[in-house]
């Protein structure tokens, strides 16, 4: 296996994986502090489920290590009572796509830790604008909040950011390794029940898989199919991501998203060349 290959596993089993680049994940702090134990100089990143009761057990790790918080909004103000985890280490959260988002990224930012909107499973999407929009015009935001900024900053600079850039599934990038030993590319395929390989000392993989080959050639599959992503007016910020495991998704709300995220990035572009005109 390649090492620029980042191996997600269950803190449980990491000792089983042998990979030169490991994201260890669990619920229980003293799970993360066993596994960095076993395999620490291999560890790239932590994810957590929640902040776990025993957090401080995880003060020995070292510091700026990345750290990501899986938070449904609800939980949001415990990163109130973990403050000093965003000192120690390169924190973010992870903030599941449901009701509340507004007000969970609001309480999240506010404590100056970025948030990554969370596309694994989306359970409701009816708050994304208005995350959008406080993300965009309120001044209290000074925290990234992804997909949004990175989306708004490459329309920008005149070169977007996609989903399938910033929730990664590229297998010869990033795999996903579930608490049966099994290989995928990403959590939510875990989740659908799709995989192309197993752990057997390395990560097994099985190229000639049908999910393989879909995850290789996705954007070339859908022009080639003729699918109805490859002439979406923001497929170059998607690239076809939120329908890949549902074909039926319903993309409305982000569709939304993204055409506000392009003209916000136009009116600004527009606002920056004016500026730069009256200078001159």
């Amino acid at each position: 296996m390649s090492d620029r290959v980042v191996v997600s596993v269950p803190a449980s089993v990491a000792r089983d994986v042998d990979a030169e680049a490991l994201i260890i994940r669990s619920g229980r702090s003293e799970e993360i502090v066993g596994a960095y134990r076993d395999v620490g100089a291999r560890v790239h990143g932590i994810e957590l489920s929640g902040f776990p009761a025993d957090a401080l057990k995880l003060a020995g790790l070292p510091s700026d290590l990345p750290v990501v918080i899986k938070l449904h909004p609800r939980d949001a103000a415990a990163v109130y009572a973990n403050t000093w985890m965003a000192d120690r280490f390169s924190l973010s959260v992870l903030m599941d796509v449901d009701q509340g988002l507004l007000q969970g990224v609001t309480i999240v930012t506010s404590a100056a830790v970025p948030v990554i909107l969370n596309l694994e499973e989306i359970h409701d999407a009816s708050e994304l604008m208005s995350a959008l929009r406080y993300y965009l015009h309120d001044r209290r935001c000074r925290v990234p909040v992804e997909f949004f900024h990175s989306a708004f900053i490459g329309c920008l600079r005149g070169a977007p950011v996609s989903l399938l850039q910033l929730y990664p599934e590229s297998p010869g990038m990033n795999l996903y390794v579930d608490q049966a030993l099994r290989v995928t590319a990403s959590e939510r395929l875990a989740r659908a029940g799709r995989f192309f390989g197993h752990v057997c000392g390395g990560a097994q993989v099985d190229t000639s898989a049908r999910l393989w080959t879909d995850l290789i050639d996705h954007k070339k599959n859908l022009f080639v199919s003729g699918s109805q992503c490859a002439s979406c007016e923001a497929f170059h910020l998607c690239d076809g991501y939120l329908r890949f495991v549902d074909s039926g998704f319903n993309c409305e709300p982000f569709l939304e998203v993204f055409l506000e995220i392009k003209a916000k990035a136009r009116e600004m572009a527009q606002d920056l060349s004016e500026a730069g005109d009256r200078e001159e």
